[in-house]
């Protein structure tokens, strides 16, 4: 389970524990982002689950962002394209659309989720990195 990973990731000095109420290890948004802190204060950021590894460490690590052929956001005006290509390339895809939507099946749950000023200033931090690396990549 991901949760118990990052607690012992972060270490005996995190204090953290994970909430079990809804019948599996937990943890809520800002002692998440408090124990991701912690594992960057710590420099074991590379060690990350890779869906939560910072890019400079994960994909652009030995490729740079300049010798990619595209680099955009998914916001991109054709980053859904350039994905679907790819994807559909390699996996045989046939959930496509010709608007290059890809049809992902996913639950459908949404929360707007409002950050404090505390927890802005942690996202801030731990990815000042990457924000550094694709900062001329991104939209403006």
């Amino acid at each position: 389970m991901f949760v118990p990973r990052l607690l012992k990731l972060a270490g005996p000095s995190s204090n953290m524990t994970a909430r079990t109420d809804k019948g599996f290890p937990c943890l809520d948004l800002s002692d998440y982002l408090a124990v991701l802190s912690q594992i960057h204060a710590q420099g074991r950021e590379g060690l990350l689950n890779e869906h939560f590894l910072p890019q400079h460490l994960g994909c652009f690590k030995d490729v740079p962002p300049s010798m990619w052929t595209v680099v955009t956001t998914i916001s991109g005006p054709n980053a859904l394209c350039s994905l679907k290509s790819v994807v559909s390339k390699s996996a045989n895809m046939s959930n496509t659309d010709d608007s290059c939507q890809i049809m992902i099946k996913t639950h459908n749950y949404t929360r707007n989720v409002d950050l404090s000023r505390a927890d802005e200033v942690i996202l801030d931090r731990i990815t000042s990195k990457e924000y550094e690396m694709l900062g001329q990549y991104l939209d403006a």
